[in-house]
């Protein structure tokens, strides 16, 4: 569909279904999935403040994880030099983005064929 990007306050808003998704901004604390109750409520003050009206602010639901990132955000896509263990990660904030695009490219390394995108694959 399509999403709405609040820059000022770094959300963003997307349908997910028949509900309102809001994402925030990353939060760089290692291994920790664990919410900040704080950051929970303010999540919640501006999207009500923008859309009083889209949703049950009372029954939101809250969810965390993890985003595996490498230092330059620059994804980790192909052979891993493992066996047979394939790499398609590291995509950091831009997982849901890439996703499709870097699954097809390592869908093509897999099948013996050279992705059409131009990008330094792992072991490829």
């Amino acid at each position: 569909m399509v999403s709405l990007t609040d820059e000022s306050h770094k959300l963003v808003f997307s349908r997910l279904g028949d509900e309102l998704r809001i994402a925030g901004t990353a939060e760089l604390s290692g291994y920790s999935s664990s919410l900040d109750p704080l950051r929970c409520e303010a999540l919640l003050r501006r999207a009500r403040t923008l859309f009083p009206s889209a949703c049950d602010w009372e029954a939101a639901r809250f969810w965390s994880g993890l985003r595996p990132a490498t230092p330059g955000n620059v994804p980790l896509i192909g052979r891993s030099g493992i066996g047979r263990l394939f790499l398609n990660t590291g995509h950091g904030t831009l997982g849901w983005t890439e996703g499709a695009g870097s699954g097809k490219a390592l869908a093509e390394i897999i099948s013996g064929r050279t992705p059409q995108l131009d990008f330094a694959f792992c072991g490829h």
